[in-house]
């Protein structure tokens, strides 16, 4: 399992962090481990990590600096929303909106994508995931460097409820077809309005719309990009 938020997870047992790794958002990390979990807490709380544990959880793999995960938290008051990604300076902005916007069914993780769905999360408990934007690694020598493949996307199947959504945008084309085969190939049913037809939204689950800084940067220049929302069977 890749460990990420180590330093964290040490500066939180009163050590001290290596002197390459002073800055002000290690120290940040330390006022806001009500909103900001590393992996290891993650694993160690996952059961227990919101007030409301009745409420579905919607997860957002790679959540950058938490825009998206507080608007899906403010406009969907009935369901808890993780967001994850793998930087330090990511997670303790995204947590540091949350605890100023004092949102009680946000929280942010700074942990792996893969060790999450792999060696974190029991099955069933997810009711959507959000992956928006993941690095395409367009090289053909780094292809295998991309998270959304096979064996991740059929951990994800298992990690979702019945029913659950998974809602994927991305602006390589080669990486929308690829990742749209084998989400299908995995038991996906695509949830389109009209058969062919991408949704812009997912339908009757987030609202929305929501746009990434990715996506508002891609639509001033006129790059087009790609999105789906499936259903867990």
């Amino acid at each position: 399992m890749r460990k990420v938020g180590t330093i964290i997870d040490n500066l939180r047992k009163g050590e001290k962090a290596p002197d390459r790794h002073e800055n002000p958002y290690l120290k940040e990390a330390l006022s806001l481990s009500e909103y900001l979990l590393t992996q290891e807490e993650l694993k160690a709380n996952y059961l227990n990590l919101f007030k409301n544990k009745e409420k579905p959880i919607v997860l957002e793999i790679g959540c950058y600096m938490g825009k998206n995960v507080i608007e899906f938290a403010l406009q969907n008051p009935q369901f808890n929303i993780l967001g994850i990604d793998i930087t330090y300076k990511r997670v303790v902005k995204a947590a540091r909106k949350l605890k100023r916007l004092a949102v009680d069914n946000g929280k942010i993780a700074i942990c792996d994508g893969k060790a999450l769905i792999n060696d974190i999360l029991p099955e069933n408990a997810l009711h959507g995931v959000c992956v928006f934007f993941p690095d395409p690694w367009p090289k053909d020598r780094h292809e295998k460097n991309r998270l959304l493949k096979k064996e991740f996307i059929e951990g994800l199947y298992q990690k979702l409820a019945p029913n659950g959504f998974f809602w994927f945008k991305t602006d390589h084309e080669p990486y929308y077809l690829e990742t749209n085969k084998i989400v299908l190939d995995c038991g996906f049913k695509a949830d389109d309005v009209q058969e062919g037809e991408p949704l812009t939204q997912p339908r009757n689950f987030l609202g929305g719309p929501y746009e990434t800084a990715f996506q508002k940067l891609f639509t001033e220049k006129g790059v087009p990009f790609y999105q789906r929302v499936y259903l867990k069977k």
